[in-house]
């Protein structure tokens, strides 16, 4: 092994005895030196890379992604934020995109505000510096839900259709010839992010918004035989407000719900 005059290292025999510097072979002439040269250098950065001379490109690893239905079914739980589906909009075609998993799901993760209230009433004696806070009641304030839609395709668009008609159902009441009459719209549950986080609420929706915006493509769909257009990318605001039943709320327990044994509960308190 010796030190070639470039810096590199040649792993043959042409070492000089005395100094171990590297001497070109006397029986070459100066063309096949330099030949030598560049095969011994490329030789030498190969032994550098613990590559040998069968060397071969190695394989590339393929990792199966896992992407729709194939991905739901390697999850044990699916924590994306979702709108629970009600019985009485199942029969319908427009809602046919959410018919495999019974509800409505934002496809990316939205932003969301949400907090709660404690209500005091103050108490104002005559002739005193502070007023005095008498306990009212305590309430879950109304939770906002922006979320982003991005259709690439007809499915896609079928389901923008479907969420928008979703909202606007989930905002009216049974008037007029529905039946049943007289009711008001219809309650739905509000999951997300795991169980100590949005927990099966119960919630009504009060108010929805989104933006049809004209500086972007629209995909063409058809939903029952008709002709629609939907922006490639929407957002959707949805306001929501949860709404407990008398007979759910009496069985709140505070102990329970400081120890977390609530989670999993039907009351779904949060």
């Amino acid at each position: 092994m010796a030190t070639l005059p470039d810096g590199n290292v040649d792993y043959t025999d042409n070492a000089d005895a005395n100094t171990g510097n590297w001497q070109p072979p006397t029986n070459v002439t100066a063309t096949q030196v330099g030949a030598s040269i560049g095969t011994q250098n490329r030789m030498a950065q190969n032994a550098v890379q613990n590559v040998g001379p069968d060397a071969r490109p190695q394989r590339p690893t393929r990792v199966q992604a896992q992407v729709g239905e194939n991905a739901r079914e390697s999850e044990t739980h699916d924590w994306r934020v979702s709108l629970s589906v009600p019985k009485q909009l199942e029969s319908s075609v427009i809602f046919a995109p959410f018919a495999e998993l019974q509800k409505m799901i934002f496809p990316f993760n939205p932003t969301i505000l949400l907090g709660a209230s404690a209500n005091y009433s103050p108490i104002q004696p005559t002739h005193t510096n502070q007023p005095f806070y008498a306990y009212e009641n305590s309430q879950v304030d109304q939770i906002t839900i922006t979320g982003e839609f991005i259709q690439e395709n007809e499915r896609d668009a079928k389901y923008w259709i479907a969420v928008l008609h979703y909202l606007r159902t989930m905002t009216k009441m049974f008037y007029g010839e529905s039946d049943p009459v007289g009711n008001p719209p219809m309650v739905v549950r509000l999951n997300g992010y795991g169980k100590h986080v949005l927990n099966n609420i119960p919630v009504v929706i009060t108010n929805f918004t989104t933006d049809i915006p004209t500086d972007v493509d629209y995909i063409e769909c058809s939903v029952n035989d008709e002709i629609n257009y939907v922006p490639v990318q929407s957002t959707f605001t949805v306001t929501v407000q949860p709404q407990y039943a008398r007979r759910s709320h009496s069985r709140f327990s505070l102990n329970d719900y400081i120890n977390g044994t609530h989670i999993g509960s039907p009351e779904g308190f949060i």
